[in-house]
């Protein structure tokens, strides 16, 4: 009987040590290959932003393709995955995040798009500058993350189960096609381009909510099967077995074959409409990607410096990448006319002088001057939060009525016109 019952005892441990899951948290520490995830999307965010405006380079066509995988989708399932594993990740730790998110983007917009463009029309009195410095309320990935954390924090407060959650931004991402196609658009562009933080509209509306919303929820969801993750290497070797193969398939058959009930691919509505079949694609390569990164790591045996560096200030990267582009694609508009930047020769180059600056910018910043917008203590936060919206109320109400013609990505931002 004794017998019986060691054998028993033996079956249950071989059976439970070939799990991939535990029933407690026992995954709860640093998880490296979610720095290399975020590094790439440091690396592909900064190159995208040169190459857009020069189709030009040697890593053009596979940032591109890259880019298409990657979109925002990774950064906010990353984003959803890495807030679970904070300790505070409930509705106000998500709403305060959100409206954080938010200022940065505007903040953004203000310096990246505003500012230069209202000095170029200055400098030159060409109204097409006048009318680019409106991209001032352009909808961005900082944007996207600033209500997807807000929605998400609604959701939270109602008490939504995890499930639920993503149940909802499925079904969001799903009729977010179709309501395009059916959706009358507003007579006004202020309020196109409002409504084009929530659903795409024909403003400048890159990543709206219900496109993208999807990927914070599966990360919401995926992370407490993270944090009970016990056999790593099973749970990825079975990744790249079984999904490896589907999203390359997938991929291949995107790219080299027009499916009627889906968007373009490459296209602006391919891009920030995120077609349901194509967000359930991209989730299915990430995580192929985080399986091939994993198993760098552990060949490498310790996380580089540089990747440990990229993910630690993913959003100072963006913002001192994009800033400079945008600071450099003005100049050589104001300087050697519109059709200039299509015809810069360097971009690689540019594209590593970005990387390596921001990188040195960074660095300074954390050694000599200390400023960090996320450990901002009240009244400073609240003042900065305030100047940079009042700073935005005001710059559209200057500009408004000065525009004749208004720029987005439809129009290809009044370029060749």
């Amino acid at each position: 009987m004794k017998h019986k019952q060691s054998e028993s005892k033996k079956e249950e441990t071989k059976v439970d040590d070939n799990c991939i899951f535990s029933k407690e948290e026992v995954n709860l520490g640093h998880q490296p290959e979610f720095d290399y995830l975020k590094t790439l999307g440091v690396i592909c965010m900064a190159l995208i932003h040169v190459y857009i405006h020069s189709n030009e380079g040697y890593l053009f066509y596979y940032v591109d393709h890259i880019v298409n995988v990657l979109t925002a989708g990774a950064l906010q399932m990353l984003m959803g995955i890495g807030m679970k594993y904070s300790p505070n990740h409930d509705s106000k730790r998500y709403f305060s995040r959100g409206i954080l998110f938010l200022t940065m983007g505007q903040y953004l917009n203000l310096i990246r798009n505003c500012i230069p463009y209202l000095i170029a029309w200055k400098i030159t009195g060409n109204k097409k500058f006048i009318s680019r410095a409106l991209s001032i309320l352009q909808t961005d990935i900082l944007s996207l993350a600033g209500f997807a954390c807000i929605f998400m924090a609604i959701l939270k407060k109602m008490k939504i189960s995890d499930k639920g959650i993503l149940i909802i931004g499925t079904i969001m991402n799903f009729v977010a096609w179709p309501l395009f196609k059916i959706m009358k658009q507003p007579d006004s562009y202020l309020l196109k381009q409002l409504l084009g933080y929530f659903v795409l509209t024909n403003a400048e509306s890159h990543f709206p909510l219900c496109s993208y919303f999807i990927f914070l929820a599966f990360g919401n969801w995926v992370a407490d099967y993270y944090k009970r993750m016990k056999n790593k290497d099973k749970f990825y070797n079975r990744i790249l077995i079984f999904c490896f193969p589907i999203a390359v398939i997938y991929q291949y058959l995107r790219t080299h074959y027009n499916i009627p009930i889906l968007t373009e691919y490459g296209s602006y509505e391919h891009y920030n409409l995120n077609p349901f079949p194509d967000a359930i694609y991209r989730i299915m390569a990430n995580i192929v990607i985080l399986a091939m990164y994993y198993k760098l790591d552990k060949i490498l045996g310790k996380t580089p410096y540089i990747i440990r560096h990229c993910a630690k200030n993913l959003n100072q990267y963006y913002l001192i990448g994009f800033t400079m582009t945008m600071h450099f694609i003005v100049y050589l508009r104001v300087t050697r006319g519109d059709k200039y930047p299509s015809q810069f020769q360097y971009t690689d180059l540019f594209s590593i002088f970005l990387l390596f600056s921001s990188y040195y910018i960074i660095e300074l910043n954390d050694k000599y001057i200390h400023f960090a917008i996320f450990t901002l203590k009240n009244p400073i936060r609240i003042i900065i939060y305030a100047v940079i919206w009042i700073m935005t109320v005001v710059s559209v109400i200057y500009i408004y009525p000065k525009v004749d013609e208004y720029t987005n990505v439809w129009n290809n931002y009044l370029y060749e016109v």
